[in-house]
């Protein structure tokens, strides 16, 4: 890992990388992210691409791999965004945007309301043609931050995760959910 993360990271057109106080700061044209210190790791620009040097110590030859997977992301994320898909599925669920809050009727007595963080965008896709009648909308969240994006979509997935006998529930876009069978079907002989 040592020698591979040793490479160049490159900045695109448009992103610049500079020391920040408590880590690095990106910029770019979709917004800002901060990158935290990694203990023993530098990081130096020099032609329009990030260097990164370790000490001599096994420890800090462990976290360079660490620094590439964070300064990489934030570098990918100010240029070009990241963005997580989920699907609603079930019949009688919906979902609406309402300013800075997600409201969710997903089979609970009651809505639920998930305010949305900042440097989070949300949009809303519903099907045009309703031959699948238990998909209700996809949700398309969309940021900077990858960590962020990810702990949004996690956050909002858990609310009603896909149960296993009839599919309904939220799930991403590209999960498979194992669909088992019934009492009635394992019962005929």
């Amino acid at each position: 890992m040592a020698r591979a993360s040793l490479k160049p990271i490159p900045l695109p057109a448009g992103v610049s990388f500079t020391e920040a106080e408590q880590g690095y700061s990106v910029k770019g044209p979709k917004g800002t992210v901060d990158v935290p210190f990694v203990p023993g790791i530098g990081a130096v620009v020099e032609d329009s691409r990030v260097m990164l040097s370790y000490r001599t110590k096994l420890q800090d030859r462990a976290m360079l791999g660490l620094a590439v997977a964070l300064i990489s992301n934030a570098v990918t994320g100010v240029s070009q965004g990241f963005q997580k898909v989920l699907t609603v599925r079930g019949i009688g669920y919906k979902v609406q945007l309402e300013g800075r809050k997600l409201n969710l009727a997903i089979g609970y007595s009651h809505p639920v309301i998930f305010p949305l963080p900042e440097g989070i965008e949300v949009e809303i896709l519903e099907p045009r043609s309703r031959d699948d009648k238990s998909w209700i909308a996809d949700i398309t969240i969309k940021g900077v931050d990858k960590q962020l994006v990810g702990q949004v979509a996690a956050n909002i997935r858990r609310f009603r995760p896909p149960e296993p006998y009839k599919g309904k529930g939220i799930r991403y876009k590209d999960e498979y959910v194992r669909r088992k069978l019934g009492k009635r079907a394992v019962g005929v002989e």
